[in-house]
């Protein structure tokens, strides 16, 4: 007995980007819905026989109608045993109210996406397997308490793996000091008697690479990255579980865009070079580049920078910067200063001729002096 799934969660489809210009925000809204196309063309290409959204398929509670629509229509092209799609906490699902889940529930009708909006079991058989789902999902966006407790009570039959899926933090995982997010620990989630639990909201994978065995929980982290935040391509787990323990996975890498941010100092021209080096490294078309740049540099040096700086701009998705680039002395710039003979002259040229000074030291210096 096994069965084959493809698991992801987070997926925040609806998410704004209000923060970047018109062109990028549209190439980066329609990421998300091209992630997880290219993950339901991964379940179909290996046969899954589920497909898993273990929460936050949308951003929001308040996405447009349109924005679900196209999200199901995506879902609905899975050609194995069905897509189940839990309420997480940022697509909560407070009742049979709701016009988020009224919306989804419409445009699946009739396929094979399932929306898994209350605390339930649901069986499935094929010719390979018999599986049982136990649906644990969010009724709001905060809780201290997680929703998981009940599943432990539940009779599991031998003839059947048996599967959770929840939304929320596990201890030790994520950072919640104010224990906010439907918190869970590993001994409640393994008292819960399951085979495995497929997890969502942490934007991290887990468990790490190269852990063999059947792990406790799976969670994919986020399919494509959504800021600088996030520093991988985007996750989704690969998994086939088996009866007696047997169980594979392998972490897949669905996401095309990449946010990247460098931050450094630079001292010297060499410095500039090898931050144009690796810039220039990057999949430019494909990248959201934010430089953090501090340090001091030469006059020259200065406009070397803004002049490579500038070649870099147009190649990138979306280019950003933050530069605190202060003057560097040198001879030159002291005798602009401070006319050969003066004291202040003086004083920095041997500062700086100094090789136990620190390199500071003649700017904090020069500091003291304009300041009088």
């Amino acid at each position: 007995m096994k069965i084959r799934m493809l698991h992801t969660a987070d997926n925040h489809i609806g998410l704004s980007f209000n923060r970047y210009p018109e062109a990028v925000r549209d190439r980066l809204l329609d990421e998300r819905f091209a992630a997880l196309e290219r993950l339901v063309a991964t379940a179909n290409e290996r046969q899954a026989d589920f497909f898993v959204v273990a929460g936050d398929l949308f951003d929001k509670v308040g996405v447009a109608k349109s924005t679900v629509v196209r999200a199901v229509d995506l879902l609905r092209e899975f050609t194995g045993e069905a897509v189940l799609v839990l309420a997480g906490n940022h697509d909560y699902c407070e009742g049979p109210d709701s016009k988020l889940w009224k919306w989804f529930r419409t445009a699946a009708d009739g396929s094979p996406v399932i929306a898994l909006t209350d605390k339930e079991v649901r069986d499935f058989e094929g010719d390979d397997y018999r599986v049982r789902f136990y649906a644990c999902p969010c009724a709001s966006k905060h809780s201290r308490e997680h929703v998981i407790g009940w599943v432990a009570d539940e009779e599991k039959a031998d003839d059947r793996l048996h599967v959770g899926i929840a939304h929320g933090n596990v201890d030790g995982l994520g950072l919640d000091a104010d224990q906010r997010y439907f918190n869970m620990s590993e001994n409640e989630l393994r008292g819960a008697g399951l085979d495995a639990w497929l997890l969502g909201h942490i934007h991290v994978p887990a468990p790490a690479t190269g852990t063999t065995g059947r792990p406790l929980y799976f969670m994919p982290g986020i399919h494509t990255p959504d800021s600088v935040k996030c520093s991988h391509g985007g996750h989704a787990w690969w998994i086939e579980l088996g009866d007696g323990g047997a169980c594979g996975h392998e972490l897949l890498s669905p996401g095309a865009l990449r946010f990247i941010r460098i931050s450094r100092e630079l001292r010297h021209v060499d410095d500039i070079a090898a931050l144009k080096a690796e810039c220039e490294a990057l999949d430019a078309p494909r990248t959201v580049l934010d430089l953090q740049l501090s340090g001091r540099l030469k006059e020259g040096e200065i406009s070397a920078l803004n002049g490579m700086l500038q070649s870099l701009e147009g190649g990138f998705l979306h280019f950003s910067r933050e530069q605190d680039i202060a003057p560097a002395l040198d001879a030159a710039a002291i005798a602009r200063r401070f006319p050969e003979g003066t004291l202040p002259n003086s004083l920095l040229q041997e500062l700086l001729a100094d090789e136990d000074a620190h390199p500071g030291d003649a700017h904090l210096a020069l500091e003291i002096i304009e300041s009088l």
